[in-house]
């Protein structure tokens, strides 16, 4: 998949559903998740009088109140988003080099962001193995100038190392740091209608993760040591998310609703209500396990606009859901954009 951006090709892979399923089931022991609740779950809309708020992890965004969510993402995203990044690699010497800590800072900064506003818990931490290897991946994709979870031992600068974190990584080319987290929320191109990128970096049993990055390249090391599901985490989390939401993380369309609970959307529909009251047209996607939790991605046609100023509720209805206990159940919800 290849996109513009700042006057360079950019180009992020998702990991493939093969590899992320044999990796996610042996590496990470994932199993399904207990049964949902037999209450229908609940949406989270933006507070009123009769609106009381929703119980979340102590630290994540308040999504009901507008200035939070503003101030979280111009705080823990948008400023961290200017940070630039000194690499001091060479891909003549195969040296992969580093970074500075201000730069991996500003690059987590931006996945915990992306999980305060979804309502699941920081990640454990950055480990400093793990970063070692993706520092390694993110040399070989720019030497190479190509991205492949699979590379092979005729690329430039290829080493074991550095092909065992592509196995385990998100994957960009051309973008670095907290920008790149940005890109893999936003999952754009033909190649990433399973929202693989976004699956991981919501993944509500993330545990450590490993950050490298070059002049043009990237890589998350995000299947290493999981985390036991978190209290507090919601059964269904969604992208963008409910109630208040930055019209400019709106993901160009592609929206994404996912179960901590393992619940089916294999045979879901889901219905969008516009902000003028009429159903928005949905192109719903073939939904593939083994990114992280199920999932079901569709497209809103037409998109979004981001030129609009004042704030717009879109209504969500997924119905047809089947739970872990073979139960069928729906879940609505609404998302106000935001400027």
């Amino acid at each position: 998949m290849r996109v513009r951006h700042a006057g360079r090709r950019v180009t992020v892979v998702a990991l493939p559903l093969a590899v992320a399923t044999a990796t996610a089931c042996v590496a990470l022991g994932l199993t399904a998740g207990p049964a949902a609740s037999a209450a229908a779950p609940s949406s989270l809309a933006p507070r009123t009088a009769s609106t009381p708020a929703a119980p979340v992890i102590a630290g994540t965004v308040d999504r009901t109140s507008r200035a939070a969510v503003l101030a979280a993402y111009r705080a823990q995203y948008v400023a961290p988003s200017r940070v630039t990044g000194s690499w001091s690699g060479r891909v003549s010497s195969c040296d992969a080099g580093s970074t500075s800590s201000a730069f991996t800072r500003a690059t987590l900064s931006a996945i915990n962001w992306a999980r305060s506003q979804s309502g699941m818990p920081p990640v454990l931490g950055v480990n400093p193995a793990y970063s070692a290897r993706a520092q390694r991946t993110a040399l070989l994709m720019q030497a190479q100038g190509a991205l492949s979870h699979a590379p092979a031992s005729s690329w430039a600068c290829w080493t074991r190392e550095a092909a065992a974190g592509a196995a385990h990584s998100n994957l960009a080319l051309g973008i670095t740091g907290a920008r790149a987290v940005g890109m893999y929320l936003t999952d754009p191109g033909s190649a990433n209608t399973d929202a693989g990128h976004r699956r991981w970096l919501l993944f509500p049993r993330l545990g450590q993760i490993g950050i490298g990055n070059t002049a043009w390249a990237n890589a998350l090391y995000v299947l290493g040591s999981p985390a036991r599901l978190p209290a507090g985490v919601p059964a269904y989390y969604g992208w963008p998310t409910s109630g208040y939401f930055p019209r400019a993380a709106e993901p160009s369309g592609l929206w994404s609703l996912s179960s901590a609970r393992g619940s089916s959307f294999a045979r879901a529909t889901v219905r969008v209500i516009g902000p003028g009251g009429a159903p928005v047209r949905v192109v719903r996607y073939p939904v593939h396990d083994g990114y992280g939790d199920p999932t079901l991605v569709w497209r809103l046609v037409p998109v979004p606009s981001r030129g609009v100023h004042v704030d717009q509720v879109y209504r969500v209805t997924v119905s047809n859901i089947r739970t872990a206990s073979g139960r069928t159940t729906s879940y609505s919800y609404a998302v106000t954009l935001i400027s």
